[in-house]
This record gives structure tokens, C-alpha cells and sequence, in this order.
């Protein structure tokens, strides 16, 4: 059985509020069968402003900060058909956060226990 893992951080700079996307074993063919995937999960992340201050509305609620981000990204993955919550594995019980396809997508904002906790599901 052949198992391709592809990590694909993309990272935002607080100075900058800009993303930097960063490849972990990704070779060409992999990217280039999972680009249209790359590009919905780049295109949802550059869709939110990034901002010290960020607020979100939704269904007449208003979020700010980490809250803000997560409820704006799943609602950008949301309008482009990612599964929200998908179970990674049964036992012990993984989920992810959205996945279309075989890609699947961790939102991580600033807590590196968890980033490791989160690397360690895929």
C-alpha cells in the first residue's frame, strides 16, 4: 500500500498580516494532482483579512478574534464544498477540520502544543 503525505503550512506573518505557504514532502506530481485543492484552501485563507482587531459576523452574531477566524475560514471552505469535520480515524477517534477529497485542511492559530497534536492526526 502507498501512502503519500503532503504537509502544506501556510502561515501568517502578525507583522505582515500576509500568508507564506511552506511545502513538507510534496513532490511535483502530488502538487500538481492536488493543485485545484492547493488553490481552494489558498484562495480561503487569502479570502480573510488578516487583523490585530479581526471581527466576523454570521447568522446576525458577531465573533472577533480567534473565534472570528475560525468561524470566517469555515464559512470560505464552507462556498467552496469542504466537509467540515471529517473523521480521520475511528480509534483512537480523529477528526480533521475540513476535507474535500483526499485532502485534508487543520486550522492552527498560535498554540504549537496543539500544532504538534494536530500534525500527529494526519
Amino acid at each position: 500500500m502507498l501512502v503519500a503525505l503532503c504537509a502544506i503550512i501556510l502561515a501568517v506573518e502578525r507583522e505582515m498580516m500576509k500568508t507564506k505557504t511552506i511545502y513538507f514532502h510534496c513532490g511535483t506530481q502530488l502538487k500538481k494532482t492536488l493543485s485545484s485543492e492547493i488553490a481552494e484552501v489558498e484562495s480561503a485563507v487569502d479570502s480573510i483579512l488578516w487583523d490585530r482587531a479581526f471581527k466576523y459576523s454570521a447568522n446576525g452574531i458577531s465573533y472577533s478574534h480567534q473565534t472570528a477566524y475560525n468561524k470566517a475560514l469555515a464559512g470560505s471552505f464552507a462556498r467552496l464544498g469542504w466537509e467540515r469535520q471529517p473523521l480521520l480515524r475511528k480509534e483512537p477517534k480523529l477528526m480533521g477540520d475540513f476535507r474535500k477529497g483526499l485532502v485534508f485542511f487543520e486550522v492552527q492559530l498560535g498554540n504549537s502544543s496543539t500544532l504538534y497534536r494536530d500534525y500527529y492526526k494526519f
